[in-house]
Order: C-alpha cells, then structure tokens, then sequence
C-alpha cells in the first residue's frame, strides 16, 4: 500500500511573472527529514522537462531545491493551473518518490516499480503545447542510499557522490554520473553517457544509447567481463590486460523445455575479470578509459 506523505512540494521563495501573466517561475525548497527515512532504502526522483542534478553528501536528509517555470503561449496564466503542475511525494513499498504532477500524467505502481508517463490525450488543455512547465532540481541526499533519477527533455542529468548504486535514466539530453559506486545503470536515447566510478566496480553495471557515445572511466585494478553491442560504432580501451572469450550461451525455457541462445556480442575480459559491464548503442561507440 503506498503512503501520500505529501502533495504540494513546491515551496514559493520568490515569483517572476512577466507581462499578461503568460510565465511564472517559482523556486522549490523541500526538505524530506531524518525521521522520515528511517524506514526507507531508496529515493526515486523523476523530471520531465528541465535539468536534474543529485547529490550525496555526509548528511541523513534530503533537500530539493530548483525552480518551476510555466509559459502558456496564448491568453493568460491562471491560479488553478500554476497550482496543479507541481512536485508530489509518495512513499511505496520502502521507497520514497518525488515527481512531476502535472494534467495528464499518469502514475501508476505495480510489482514494486513506478510507472511515470504523460498522456497528452487526456491532457485537459485543448492544445497540449498551449501551457509549457520546466522544472530544473538540484537534490543533496544521503551518499548511502540508492537513487533512480530520470528526466526527459531539454535537460541534463547528474549524478554525483552517490555511494550505493545509481539508476540513470534521460530521452532526449546526457546522463553524467561523477564519483559514484555499486550497481550503475546508465541509458538515455538521444545523449551521450559519461561515468566516472569512485572505485573499480565489483558489481554489473548497464550502459545504454540510441544515439551517442559512452565514456566510463575507472581506476587502474578495473576487473571486468565486457559485452558490447552496435550497429554503427567500437569499443575501445586503454587497459593493457584484454583477453577475449568464448560467445555466451544463454540458457532459456520455452514451452517446451530448454533451449540455447548465443550472444550477439563476443565478450571480452579486463584484468581478472569479476564484474559484468553491459554496453549498448545503434549509431556510437564505447570507451572503458583508466582514471588518472
């Protein structure tokens, strides 16, 4: 059963409205206390237009600030709806979420996993490009807990000083995730992805594009199984001891029993091998660079 801890996140510290009232920006200051993460073990935020930058710190809070932007490009801004394009928190199954609700978005929760979209043809508006919000957040949270951060336009994503395992996911931007360390998973479509690991990973990591170049970067002792898949790029390396492995086969059952699927990719090892690193692109290519 999922818990609404809270429905207007958007804290006003100063409004600009320019002429006829057809933008305003608010800024956000939300504070998520100690006490209410006591029994949480994740924090999933979810943009959809506008940058989001998370960072961990040596604190046991998490504080969201940024700014709210609506435009409405014919006639005049009204209350109803600057108030009902804003940011809501629900806490489910041990998890805290923080995302935009906004006329037309639909959420929904099921088997442990929040589903975010925008339904434009339940949209209210006439005209779904009458009314246009951005939303740009910075978060400082917990280093030690795990994050989900996504956004989807016309903004970057960052990532930075997250301990325990990051989820990474943008559309149409980057992905950036800077110091970081535990399970990565990295994808955008239209982006490049850029991750600097804090450490050698010593558990798998996911690294996906439609459109753009992956660049990780990771210290000297990296040990690693390496698959990579595309149609139009390379992977490419400056770690001296690379050693290639057989095609994997995968088990799998049908309706029938078993059956055998080999790799598309032929798999590589770095070092001593251990964990496993994921890579997939159609039109870029992939770079596992040693951190100076």
């Amino acid at each position: 059963m999922k818990k609404i801890i809270g429905i207007l996140l958007v804290g006003l510290i100063a409004v600009q409205v320019t002429a006829q009232n057809k933008r305003v920006t608010e800024g956000i200051d939300i504070q998520i206390k100690k006490s209410a993460l006591s029994s949480i073990d994740g924090f999933i935020i979810k943009n959809i237009n506008g940058d989001l930058k998370v960072s961990g710190y040596n604190g046991d809070e998490i504080l969201i600030t940024g700014s709210k932007t609506i435009r409405k490009k014919r006639g005049e801004l009204d209350q109803k709806t600057i108030d009902e394009i804003y940011l809501r928190q629900e806490e489910h199954e041990g998890k805290i979420y923080v995302y935009v609700q906004a006329p037309g978005v639909e959420v929904k929760f099921r088997d442990g996993k929040m589903r975010h979209s925008m339904n434009w043809n339940r949209n209210r508006w006439d005209d779904y490009d009458e009314v246009h919000f951005e939303f740009n957040i910075e978060v400082k949270m917990p280093e030690s807990m795990m994050v989900k951060a996504s956004t989807v336009n016309g903004g970057k994503l960052i990532v930075e000083n997250m301990m325990n395992g990051v989820d990474a996911g943008n559309v149409n931007g980057d992905v950036v995730l800077k110091e970081v360390a535990g399970k990565t998973n990295a994808h955008t479509v239209n982006g490049d992805i850029e991750v600097y690991f804090a450490k050698s990973p010593t558990d798998d990591s996911r690294f996906n594009t439609v459109n753009g170049s992956m660049e990780i970067y990771s210290p000297k002792d990296l040990g690693a199984v390496v698959t990579f898949e595309s149609l139009h790029g390379d992977l490419y390396t400056d770690f001296e001891q690379v050693t290639r492995l057989k095609a994997q086969l995968n088990k799998e059952k049908d309706g029938k029993g078993n059956r055998y699927r080999i790799g598309k990719s032929t798999p590589i090892q770095i070092g001593d091998g251990g964990a496993k690193m994921e890579f997939e692109t159609v039109n870029g290519s992939a770079y596992i660079r040693k951190r100076n």
